[in-house]
């Protein structure tokens, strides 16, 4: 019934968020390389940057705004409207076939933002309404770390259709992702899996798996029991394309690495099919 009364976004078939209980974990990585690949698929896709304080998208996908802003053109939608006409909506980048939005297009990339953290749900979900999607299947969200705002706003008030968590694998970020595991499952959000980022080095030179991180030997009942949607290894080559603002699922299409978010992808649209032939 708590779903039935969620605001759904016009013209989009699946609202999707990338989360996890903690930071540095690469959310942004996975939410922006499973976009590229899911467009790649033959998806249209959308991907909304959620994190105010730190934005990432727009540095992975190519776009720098060095400088700082000042007046309007610092100032973030806030106003409770969510039938703007099309003419006062914000038009979307679009980079490598994917609609993007940031709080980055708005401010410096080494400008301070002083958003008042209760009202980060509000600011998110007006971003949502305020830009001109069109039509796409899917909106991909790329959250903040942790479990409060605007995680809490968005669980309460919009209608998700998924959650991807992504973890490393040692048990500080197993710990955390459990936690935000546990919050979107409380709030009734479906958790089509988990990714496993970081697991294990691929060595440039022979090819060969180091494990980098130790494995967490702690039984984590809820997470463990979350299909493995995918296991990414680090690659130092990966790192720097995503500095140079080009997608792994491009740049890297052809390694393990970028295939994995190949294999993402396809999980993804797997799942989504599935539970909206359920839901006819």
């Amino acid at each position: 019934m708590l779903g039935n009364q969620r605001e759904r976004l016009p013209d989009v078939g699946s609202l999707l968020v990338v989360g996890s209980g903690k930071g540095g974990v690469g959310k942004s990585t996975v939410s922006v390389n499973l976009a590229v690949a899911l467009a790649r698929a033959g998806a249209s896709v959308g991907l909304l940057d959620c994190d105010v304080y730190g934005p990432s998208v727009p540095m992975m996908l190519g776009v720098r705004k060095r400088a700082a802003s000042s007046g309007f053109r610092a100032m973030l939608p806030l106003a409770e409207a969510k039938n703007l006409a099309p003419e006062k909506k914000i038009p979307p980048l679009t980079r490598y076939g994917v609609r993007v939005m940031s709080a980055g297009f708005f401010i410096g990339e080494e400008q301070a933002v002083a958003a008042s953290s209760d009202m980060l749900g509000l600011l998110i979900r007006q971003l949502l309404y305020s830009v001109d999607w069109g039509r796409l299947d899917y909106v991909i969200l790329d959250l903040p770390p942790g479990n409060g705002e605007p995680q809490q706003t968005l669980c309460r008030e919009m209608a998700l259709d998924g959650a991807i968590l992504v973890t490393t694998p040692q048990d500080i970020a197993r710990i955390d992702t459990a936690k935000a595991l546990a919050m979107f499952q409380n709030a009734d959000v479906p958790v089509l899996g988990v990714v496993q980022n970081m697991d294990g080095l691929l060595c440039p030179h022979c090819g060969e798996r180091i494990e980098i991180y130790p494995h967490s030997k702690e039984v984590r009942t809820r997470l463990d029991q979350v299909p493995v949607l995918g296991s990414l290894p680090l690659d130092p080559m990966a790192a720097r394309w995503s500095d140079e603002g080009v997608p792994v699922a491009i740049s890297m299409a052809e390694t393990p690495f970028g295939q994995a978010f190949c294999t993402l992808a396809r999980e993804v649209l797997a799942r989504q099919q599935t539970r909206n032939s359920s839901n006819e």
